[in-house]
């Protein structure tokens, strides 16, 4: 296999699928950055990465894909090896990139996101900074809600989760509050990213009549109107 790093583009919809051959590896992945920024530049907002032609990568390759996704591009894998799954493991940046087995569930992940975020932005949502708890599985995080809404809440938090974040599909966040007391939301990650030095996940909450009252409630007890 060819060293060098080379790539094609093909586009699905408003998705760009790049087949990518060779090693993102040193100046190589100073390519494949430039590359991703200027599709983001371009207007494209998701991009599917093939890494059934890569034949290894390196923390400078991990990094130029985390960076076009702290720029705002929806970046997703497949096909990836077991040398280049055990680099993105070892990175701790690494862990909000999601890898999938195929180009169709690769593309399937982005509909569903995208079907549930276009959702979630019909209901108002506002900044706060209520500190909580952030339970996934067995690990509890300290964190704050970023901003909220009756669909969806921007949790954002400081210590790494150890768990691959594409592999959680359930999140609860506890809120301590002196007038309303413990209240406690669960839902569903949608996208994971970096604010600054924080890590963010925004999820889903669970659509039922007892949580938009919660949220209400929060909303009307404990954040003050935009003119204030």
């Amino acid at each position: 296999m060819n060293d060098k790093l080379s790539f094609s583009i093909r586009k699905k919809g408003d998705i760009a699928i790049l087949d990518l051959y060779g090693k993102i590896t040193g100046s190589r992945a100073l390519t494949l950055k430039d590359e991703l920024l200027r599709l983001k530049g371009s207007g494209i907002s998701s991009v599917i990465l093939n890494f059934e032609g890569v034949s290894s990568i390196d923390s400078l390759g991990v990094m130029a894909i985390t960076s076009s996704m702290e720029s705002g591009l929806i970046t997703k894998i497949f096909h990836i090896n077991s040398g280049c799954r055990e680099v993105f493991a070892k990175n701790r940046g690494a862990g909000a990139i999601p890898i999938y087995g195929s180009e169709e569930e690769a593309i399937g992940s982005m509909s569903i996101a995208r079907g549930s975020s276009k959702e979630m932005r019909r209901y108002k949502r506002i900044n706060t900074n209520i500190p909580v708890d952030i339970l996934v599985g067995d690990n509890n995080r300290r964190g704050v809600i970023l901003n909220m809404s009756e669909r969806g809440a921007l949790v954002g938090y400081l210590d790494h989760i150890p768990e691959d974040p594409y592999n959680i599909n359930h999140i609860t966040i506890i809120m301590k509050l002196p007038v309303l007391g413990s209240i406690e939301l669960e839902g569903k990650p949608l996208r994971f990213g970096h604010t600054g030095e924080m890590h963010t996940i925004g999820m889903e909450l669970i659509s039922t009549e007892k949580t938009r009252k919660l949220v209400k409630q929060v909303c009307e007890e404990h954040i003050l109107p935009p003119n204030q």
